[in-house]
């Protein structure tokens, strides 16, 4: 809806007064019209949490943005864009910050840093819902480790009534890299293997011995070419071909849960 323009009930109601006297309940009635239309142009204030459900899986900082109806960041079923793939190899957001429409609100990295196991992130602000082109919401963030999986929520309707509201996240795989499971040579797109960033240290400082940076990775592991639902970590035992511990590191969806609150 333009945010300039009243809605047709209110309009009508506004144009029945002028075939009427002008009395205390025609004053009442249009001074009723005019909060309404007043109330219908404002934009809702949004808090967003996300909760991460998984055991180790830690989630890269966030992008949070509301955004109009025209904009996905990604279709399931298609090639991934090279956006996308930022952020699903390298949790790199900044790509897709740059192509939100003009006059998208967004909040990034609202955690403060990544999300750890378990924990629920610091409250994402931002303006948007019933009354603003910004009717819908996204969230991104990488899975670490994956290869390139990542978790969304992608352009779903914000609720035009205030109340607070519960959705469950699926993790996605970009398609853009073979799920080896091996330890990358380098980080960011189009290097083979997965990223241990400095938060998947335990207490001593060192890498956490659960992974093993020394695997072969899965020889036969291709990428698939379009997105998908992640179908997870396969892990193996100690001194088997993924770097990472199978009783550690699976998981299955739902990974996140994100609880938006419209005021």
């Amino acid at each position: 809806m333009n945010a300039d323009v009243a809605p047709a009930p209110i309009l009508r109601a506004v144009r029945g007064l002028r075939h009427l006297p002008m009395t205390g309940l025609k004053a009442a009635i249009a001074a009723s019209a005019l909060i309404a239309l007043h109330g219908a142009a404002q934009a809702a204030e949004l808090s967003i949490t996300v909760t991460n459900l998984t055991r180790a899986t830690w989630l890269t900082p966030l992008l949070v943005t509301a955004h109009p109806a025209a904009f996905k960041s990604f279709t399931a079923g298609t090639a991934a864009s090279v956006e996308i793939q930022q952020i699903g190899e390298a949790g790199n957001t900044a790509p897709m910050e740059a192509i939100l429409p003009a006059g998208s609100s967004k909040s990034v990295n609202p955690n403060n840093g990544p999300l750890k196991p378990g924990a629920t992130s610091l409250p994402a602000k931002l303006l948007g819902g019933a009354g603003t082109t910004n009717t819908q919401l996204s969230i991104l963030a990488m899975l670490v480790p994956t290869n390139d999986g990542f978790v969304a929520m992608n352009a779903i309707d914000i609720p035009t009534m205030p109340g607070s509201y519960v959705y469950m996240l699926n993790a996605y795989d970009a398609g853009t890299e073979a799920n080896d499971e091996k330890a990358a040579v380098a980080g960011g797109i189009n290097q083979p293997g997965m990223i241990f960033p400095p938060f998947l240290n335990d207490d001593s400082g060192k890498l956490t011995p659960t992974i093993n940076t020394h695997a072969a990775g899965f020889a036969n592991a291709t990428k698939e070419g379009y997105v998908h639902i992640h179908r997870g970590i396969l892990g193996s035992a100690p001194g088997g071909p993924s770097a990472l511990d199978n009783t550690v590191y699976r998981w299955l969806n739902p990974v996140a849960r994100v609880v938006l609150t419209v005021k």
